[in-house]
């Protein structure tokens, strides 16, 4: 674990300060304030639920954080993104929920509407039942819609996925895996916007479905409302795996 852990670092570190620079919606043009060739965008949310019953309490508390830094040089492009997420209820039904995931994408543009790039991800979810994976892909995206209201990106890949079970007994595995993600952005006006992230990863051992939907309002130049709902869903030959996560929170953009 702390090899591959400290593979991953390394390699992502190196990605972080090359000369590269943006993806998602803005592959290649990334929405950045004057005098600037980078964009970070970082958003902290919480929610707290609280039920009474029997003269029973119970408290399910849903915590997520997530950042996004972009850079751009040209025609070449770098997205550094970390995640982290948190579900706990002190009651007895054992639905607890804790994962994190690091990723580094560099891309390179072909032309105003296609771009290539090549992915590394490493997931450590405790809910699941893999101890940790990482990722090695490469692909090709595409703006298939964009206009002052919306943009639509979508991209295909494949690569390998290295996966350690965090049950006995313990094995690891190395598969082929293919990905598909699209990328939505709508714009209601100039303060109030909608994204739709999804992301697919399908091997021969484990498919994993990626969803994040997120409305936030500008409060600030810098600061915006965020109201976002979370789903994961693994489905794998060592046991499946679903947690959503709802939370509220501030979005800071610089």
């Amino acid at each position: 674990m702390k090899k591959y852990s400290l593979l991953l670092l390394v390699t992502l570190s190196n990605l972080a300060f090359a000369d590269l620079g943006p993806t998602r919606a803005n592959t290649g043009k990334i929405d950045v304030k004057e005098g600037k060739n980078y964009r970070l965008d970082g958003d902290l949310s919480y929610l707290l639920n609280s039920t009474k019953s029997n003269g029973e309490s119970n408290k399910k508390q849903n915590l997520a954080a997530n950042l996004l830094f972009q850079r751009q040089a040209g025609v070449w492009g770098q997205e550094l993104r970390a995640e982290a997420v948190s579900a706990n209820d002190d009651g007895s039904s054992g639905t607890n929920v804790e994962r994190y995931m690091l990723s580094g994408k560099a891309l390179h543009r072909s032309s105003d509407s296609i771009y290539q790039f090549a992915k590394l991800q490493g997931d450590k979810d405790l809910s699941s039942k893999f101890d940790y994976q990482i990722s090695l892909t490469a692909g090709i995206g595409m703006d298939i819609l964009k206009d002052e209201k919306q943009n639509l990106t979508g991209e295909v890949g494949a690569g390998y996925r290295y996966s350690k079970e965090r049950f006995a007994p313990h094995d690891d595995f190395n598969e082929a895996i293919g990905t598909v993600g699209l990328y939505y952005l709508y714009k209601f006006n100039e303060r109030v916007n909608f994204n739709q992230d999804l992301s697919y990863e399908f091997g021969d051992k484990a498919q994993i479905l990626r969803s994040r939907s997120s409305v936030s309002a500008s409060l600030t130049d810098s600061i915006s409302g965020l109201v976002s709902y979370q789903i994961k869903d693994t489905q794998a030959d060592v046991g499946n795996n679903r947690d959503s996560l709802l939370s509220v929170g501030v979005r800071y953009t610089h």
